[in-house]
């Protein structure tokens, strides 16, 4: 079964920028001014930069998809590290807890 990661965590923020998708970007340089009720409803989650020249030039750069991809990888490969320390540090105990004689519990 998929963990499903809470909406403000890293994961999750990492996870929505991995599949969203540039249109919004782009449909921002070409609104109209009266069209600006219209931001409020577009994704730019993407965007780190927009220029406009005075020639009417445009650029945009957008966030690069893959780094992020491999910054989230990174992040459960960390967390899947994390939870085997943590199990092999609970077994640790409940072994030195058997040699005592006492009561091992399941964690």
């Amino acid at each position: 079964m998929k963990k499903k990661a809470k909406s403000g965590s890293p994961d999750a923020l990492l996870e929505r920028l991995a599949v969203s998708s540039p249109n919004d970007a782009v449909k921002l340089l070409f609104l109209d001014e009266e069209d600006l009720s219209l931001l409020d409803d577009l994704d730019l989650s993407l965007l780190t930069e927009m220029k406009r020249s005075a020639n009417g030039a445009v650029e945009i750069k957008l966030l690069d998809k893959l780094e992020v991809i491999r910054e989230l990888n990174e992040l459960k490969r960390a967390e899947s590290g994390e939870a085997a320390a943590a199990s092999s540090f609970y077994a640790a105990i409940d072994k030195a807890a058997d040699r005592l004689g006492g009561e091992a519990h399941e964690v």
